[in-house]
């Protein structure tokens, strides 16, 4: 996995509390063990991964819940359709669908990561798979 910018993103992370920084780490070196060809960067002040020259996965670590979650997007070349079905069926029941290009895994600590995991490199895999632009 490439990385744009690995020092402001190391700064980023070590900017992170304990708990929040731990999860974190695990997400991303779950995503970098991925079989795909990834770019990391930095999008919404944290890590995000583009495939293709196209964000497809980005950590939410600012909202309201103040949970790690995890975006699931395919850029801005796909038409979203907010009461489309999900284009990825197979999301393990880890992920919550705000359209049908759309979804989030959250994840309430580090033991959630952890047993979420397995089911999240499947998930991700199959996600990555799926071609990002708009079907003709």
């Amino acid at each position: 996995m490439a990385s744009s910018n690995s020092a402001a993103m190391t700064d980023l992370v070590r900017a992170l509390d304990d708990d929040t920084r731990e999860q974190v780490q695990l997400l991303r070196d779950t995503i970098g063990s991925l079989d795909v060809d990834l770019t990391e960067h930095i999008k919404w002040n944290a890590p995000s991964y583009m495939l293709d020259g196209e964000d497809r996965i980005t950590m939410n670590l600012r909202n309201k819940q103040g949970l790690v979650k995890l975006v699931l997007h395919m850029g801005a070349t796909r038409p979203e359709d907010r009461k489309g079905a999900p284009v990825l069926l197979a999301d393990e029941g880890i992920v919550e669908w705000a359209s049908d290009i759309r979804g989030f895994v959250t994840f309430a600590d580090l033991a959630d990561v952890r047993a979420k995991e397995a089911g999240l490199r499947r998930v991700l895999s199959s996600w990555l798979a799926i071609d990002h632009r708009a079907p003709e």
